[in-house]
């Protein structure tokens, strides 16, 4: 579901010193729910990342950028939040990790064209109103190489927790202006000239529950937690 009449620019205030530093925490204690994350979205990168020229768009805390680089990727991260920026750095020097950070718009990327390899969103198109995913979408299509890779890792729409907090039984998270379903997220990528080469549902951290996830969400819309996909600039 996206709220109309909001924008990603309207929410950007959601996004402070406190927001990042709890999910540096979870990241550098490595809790179930970092874990979970990060096995997740690795799955859907290139399994080879060596020299490979990544962008990290609304890298919030930089969890991205850095565990590509420990990869040997050549991993930036790009968020517009001083915040952002500024957890990033922290943490990847405790990390010892090579990754660098710029605060900038991903809907007017710093970048020359067809200069990446990898463009990674990962938890950000549910942060965002359809035109700024266009805009965002266009830029990713300009930095990356023929034949380049670009991975979307967002909330499914159809799950159970969004179906809740749509209807107000869970507390929604006031930031997420664009959950999407894995159809109107692939249309969206294929709309600004990607092909989108796959579509996954991934699990969620909560034990039990990841289970039935994990093996009935092909079937069971309401058990697709998490939608990876993974597109190619023709």
């Amino acid at each position: 579901m996206t709220r109309t009449g909001v924008t990603a620019y309207d929410v950007a205030a959601h996004y402070n010193d406190a927001y990042f530093a709890d999910l540096a925490a979870r990241y550098r204690t490595r809790n179930r729910f970092a874990r979970r994350r990060i096995a997740n979205v690795l799955s859907l990168l290139p399994r080879e990342l060596a020299g490979l020229r990544l962008l990290d768009l609304g890298c919030g805390m930089g969890t991205f950028a850095i565990e590509t680089a420990r990869r040997g990727a050549v991993a930036t991260g790009i968020d517009p939040a001083p915040a952002a920026v500024s957890a990033a750095a922290r943490v990847a020097a405790a990390e010892h990790s090579p990754a660098t950070f710029v605060r900038a718009d991903a809907a007017a990327l710093p970048v020359a064209a067809a200069t990446c390899d990898v463009v990674l969103a990962a938890d950000v198109t549910e942060h965002l109103d359809d035109e700024t995913l266009g805009c965002i979408l266009r830029e990713a299509l300009r930095a990356l190489r023929t034949g380049g890779t670009l991975v979307l890792y967002t909330p499914e729409q159809a799950h159970l927790f969004e179906r809740l907090r749509e209807h107000g039984m869970l507390q929604p998270d006031a930031s997420h202006i664009g959950v999407r379903s894995a159809g109107e997220l692939g249309r969206a990528a294929t709309r600004q000239g990607f092909r989108v080469l796959r579509i996954v549902y991934l699990p969620s951290h909560l034990p039990g529950w990841n289970l039935l996830e994990r093996g009935l969400a092909r079937w069971v819309p309401l058990l697709r937690r998490r939608i990876g996909l993974v597109a190619e600039k023709p």
